[in-house]
């Protein structure tokens, strides 16, 4: 199971940044059942730490657009891939993270405007 799991993933930057959507989702369960359990000051500094692992993942993110400009030089499906850093909307959302919640849809946004760039660019070269 672990190695179609380790399939199902990708490599390389696909993997990257699935395992950074996928591990911001999931780690929003785990923070709501300790923050229940601990006083009020102690759950001020979960959410920090939270913060940081979501400013951390939405960085990475934008890295690996960074690293992969241009859709047609990307690895297959990173495209899409990357477009689906929306979901990180939900744990900003629950864990009341305003940054991340202006960065996630953001970056889906970048990710949209550097394909029309090149559509836009290709167009151009061709006419």
């Amino acid at each position: 199971m672990a190695g179609s799991l380790r399939e199902q993933l990708g490599t390389g930057a696909n993997l990257r940044v699935r395992v950074t959507i996928i591990s911001a989702l999931v780690s929003i369960f785990p923070l709501i059942g300790i923050a229940v359990l601990l006083p009020d000051d102690g759950r001020t500094a979960l959410h920090w730490i939270y913060w940081v692992l979501l400013t951390g993942c939405l960085l990475h993110l934008l890295w690996i657009l960074i690293q992969n400009p241009t859709p047609s030089r990307r690895p297959p499906l990173l495209t899409r891939d990357l477009a689906m850093s929306w979901a990180l909307l939900l744990p900003s959302l629950l864990s009341s993270f305003w940054p991340g919640i202006i960065a996630a849809p953001l970056l889906t946004v970048l990710v949209g405007a550097t394909w029309v760039a090149e559509k836009i660019r290709n167009r151009g070269a061709t006419s």
